[in-house]
């Protein structure tokens, strides 16, 4: 049975109809982008804010007017070899995203976790007495994606932490480039840049390898907030 032009024609607009449906119905069913503009800085003595693998491992100390999260303790690294003391912030997941936060050690280095997504997929930055060229699993931007970590940028990097002071730290990430970038201390140049995909949204947090220190003036922002890992 043979279709006239017209058939044809209203057929096809049909199919197009339907196919415009179908994209608009998976649009839609995907979440908006959100904006987040996250900050603590642990006055309160709070912690409500905050997700923990060990909650007994982290307390709100002061100092004079300065409150800070203080670490208590280190938690042996998870096989394969990657770190797990994190303090995550809760109910938050970010694509693109800005954070800032000081960070002071009692060891020798500390740590921030970004597009975390579980315990085997996320990235982060270590921040170390130690350059790259010294101690190669130190100083840099290290990516966990089922296997051991590995290192991605800041081999030849200046230490992030040279003292034991407080330090700045802000990461800048942008998924859509890939472009993840840390400074420290306002410096105009990153101290660590790398470009990468391979985890375009999830958690933050900070925390440590296997040793302790302090974070306070912690802020995230975001306008991808809300996305799915």
């Amino acid at each position: 049975m043979q279709i006239s032009p017209r058939g044809r024609l209203v057929a096809g607009l049909l199919f197009s109809v339907a196919a415009l449906s179908v994209m608009i119905a998976r649009v839609a069913a995907q979440p908006a982008p959100l904006a987040v503009n996250f900050r603590d800085d642990f006055s309160s003595g709070k912690l409500d804010s905050w997700q923990f693998p060990f909650a007994e491992d982290w307390v709100v100390k002061e100092e004079g007017p300065l409150h800070y999260l203080h670490m208590l303790r280190s938690r042996d690294p998870l096989v394969p070899r990657r770190p797990q003391q994190f303090a995550l912030v809760k109910g938050v997941s970010v694509g693109s995203f800005t954070l800032e936060t000081r960070v002071r050690r009692e060891g020798s280095s500390m740590m921030i976790a970004f597009n975390y997504v579980d315990t085997l997929h996320f990235y982060y930055t270590h921040l170390s007495r130690d350059p790259g060229a010294k101690v190669d699993v130190h100083n840099g931007i290290f990516l966990v994606d089922g296997a051991p970590r590995r290192r991605i940028a800041g081999l030849e990097a200046a230490p992030a932490l040279p003292d034991t002071n407080w330090h700045t730290v802000r990461v800048e990430r942008d998924v859509n480039s890939g472009s993840i970038k840390v400074f420290v201390d306002g410096e105009s140049q990153p101290r660590f840049s790398v470009v990468d995909k391979t985890f375009k949204c999830g958690r933050v947090g900070l925390g440590s390898f296997d040793e302790t220190g302090d974070y306070t003036d912690v802020k995230l922002s975001s306008t991808d907030a809300g996305c799915q890992p």
